[in-house]
């Protein structure tokens, strides 16, 4: 039997308003005892990954849109960008009266204690500096829609995404698409066994990377137009759906 790499983005895909059906939890455990991987790919960080996710058996994480890479609980890849670099973008959304949160694998921090996914309030570049020196931090989130001039600027520099109200970038050279390119290798498994499973634009570079594409039912035309496999609802087990017809049950 074929053993495929599946990987599932969270956000409108394995998770729905803030839930996972039984059908997505059951067909995750299902493949992986019949000895397929099920991998993670998220833009999120680690650290702001749902506890209820986390709670699921996975054989891996793609975090920080391909920034950091767990195998089997190993890390098998990480690059951040440097404190000084991290403080100067901190500082320049600060300066401009808006929120910016710094995504690090361990920690979550903002000039605006927004939510709970973000407790650690700091006031400038100078203090992430002095209190986080050593911080593994991959990504930045703004929830903010950011001006066409800066979305060019950002965008040449950074792995970036304007997305509707808000934006994110990592280190440039990073995507979901690249974490899937590194696992494949890092496995040793030929690319035509991995499986992207979506439903954003953002997974575009993602499904168009794996071997198989599955998209959500209610994704948008522009990414059901690159599947594969297009599946129920996300709601409904999209997940499921997507996997039990791959592995043929």
């Amino acid at each position: 039997m074929k053993k495929y790499v599946f990987f599932l983005d969270i956000d409108g895909t394995l998770l729905n308003n803030n839930i996972i059906c039984r059908a997505n939890r059951q067909a995750v455990s299902r493949a992986r005892e019949l000895g397929h991987l099920v991998f993670i790919n998220t833009a999120r960080s680690s650290f702001i990954i749902p506890p209820k996710v986390l709670k699921m058996k996975f054989d891996g994480y793609v975090t920080s849109m391909g920034c950091n890479i767990v195998c089997g609980g190993e890390q098998v890849y990480g690059v951040s960008f440097s404190v000084k670099e991290a403080a100067e973008i901190f500082d320049y959304f600060t300066r401009s009266g808006r929120t910016v949160h710094v995504e690090g694998e361990d920690i979550s921090i903002a000039n605006e204690a927004e939510t709970n996914l973000f407790p650690v309030k700091i006031e400038s570049g100078a203090e992430l500096i002095r209190r986080y020196p050593d911080r593994h931090i991959p990504k930045f989130f703004v929830p903010h829609v950011l001006t066409e001039e800066e979305q060019k600027r950002f965008g040449r520099k950074y792995t970036f995404y304007q997305h509707t109200g808000y934006a994110e970038f990592c280190v440039r050279g990073n995507t979901k698409a690249t974490g899937i390119d590194r696992v494949m290798d890092y496995l040793g498994i030929d690319k035509k066994y991995s499986v992207a499973v979506g439903d954003s634009i953002n997974d575009i570079e993602m499904l168009n990377a794996a071997g198989k594409a599955v998209v959500m039912g209610d994704a948008p035309d522009e990414v059901k137009q690159i599947a594969d496999i297009v599946t129920c609802n996300a709601a409904d087990g999209g997940v499921a759906e997507g996997i039990n017809r791959i592995i043929g049950l």
